[in-house]
């Protein structure tokens, strides 16, 4: 009891609205010493209530498409080098049988205050086929914000490896990952905070891709992190109004001289959209072994100092994910 209190002290506006008692917790595992042996089937077994679910998956492979459709859901795993969520779906051959994207990815979320903790998440179908186009890790969609993941691997074998795609408010925080594949591999809508990661690009083009189009205040910040990838990858690109904020991060000499670019279609220039708010590319570095090209040199707005560039700054108060991922690894723990 003692514990819960402090707990609920750190915790207030995330935990502290449910009774302690009210927390559901329920195991997975394949070799049938937790009542479910399916991912799926757990969270299908959830009451729709507003009560924090945490799921404990145990190691292995699974095989299965995650849906998240209920709010406040942790899937928490054995370790992303022991627990492994893997599909194969290529998103053109989803489409071809489905009215939406809906299903593309190994785990869909159309909920909010998700959370992906210790797992990896795989779709296969690229390192299967060869095909290197669209293929989802994890997608969410316009419902989906305040989502977390944290030690975790997310490869896909195309493009779109990761893609949270809430445009008017979706919240996404990522810290300690390793995310892998191709073109637009990371590419948030909104706002978007990623620390302590590492990208790795299997294609010599873009690996950040942000949509900020509707706030001027939305932005994806990358800090502490580390760009690997294949001989002449780039940093990122954008199509809408957007904004980077890249903070005390490596960069391999793999990466092309090419600046963070805004892509146009200048035989159809119908499709290009808005550019409001113009280049908004911000770097900063304590290393400057790491301005191994001119324009990432450090360059911030006038009023940002990079020490204030946290997750808290990047919501604007309106979220501290640090403080939820703290509590929902401390209830984990409790029911080891």
């Amino acid at each position: 009891m003692q514990k819960a209190l402090q707990l609920c002290t750190l915790s207030l506006l995330f935990i502290c609205s449910i009774s302690f008692a009210d927390i559901i917790r329920l195991q997975v595992a394949q070799s049938g010493d937790a009542p479910f042996r399916s991912i799926q089937q757990a969270i299908n077994s959830l009451p729709d209530n507003d009560n924090q679910a945490i799921i404990q998956i145990g190691p292995g492979v699974y095989a299965e498409k995650i849906y998240l459709t209920r709010n406040k859901v942790a899937l928490i795993g054995a370790g992303m080098d022991n627990t492994e969520i893997r599909v194969a779906e290529l998103r053109t051959n989803w489409l071809k049988q489905h009215p939406s994207d809906w299903g593309a990815a190994v785990v869909n979320i159309r909920a909010s205050d998700i959370a992906l903790l210790n797992i990896s998440i795989v779709n296969s179908y690229g390192e299967l086929t060869g095909d290197n186009e669209h293929q989802f890790a994890v997608r969410g969609f316009e419902q989906a914000t305040r989502i977390i993941t944290a030690n975790c691997r997310i490869i896909a074998g195309g493009a779109d490896t990761l893609s949270l795609w809430n445009k008017t408010d979706g919240m996404y925080y990522h810290d300690n990952c390793y995310f892998e594949g191709h073109t637009d591999m990371v590419c948030p809508r909104g706002w978007a905070f990623f620390s302590n990661s590492v990208f790795m690009n299997k294609k010599a083009y873009a690996t950040l891709w942000h949509d900020g189009e509707l706030n001027p205040q939305q932005k994806m910040v990358v800090r502490d992190s580390r760009f690997e990838g294949v001989p002449g990858f780039m940093l990122g690109r954008r199509h809408y109004d957007a904004q980077f904020y890249l903070i005390n991060n490596r960069y391999s000499h793999n990466m092309a001289d090419k600046p963070i670019f805004r892509h146009n279609y200048p035989a159809e220039p119908e499709r290009n959209r808005a550019n409001l708010w113009g280049d908004r590319y911000y770097f900063s570095h304590t290393d400057n072994k790491q301005v191994i090209y001119p324009w990432l040199q450090t360059h911030l707005p006038d009023d940002v100092t990079a020490e204030q560039i946290t997750a808290k700054w990047t919501f604007a108060g309106r979220w501290d994910p640090e403080l939820q991922l703290k509590t929902l690894l401390q209830l984990n723990e409790e029911n080891q």
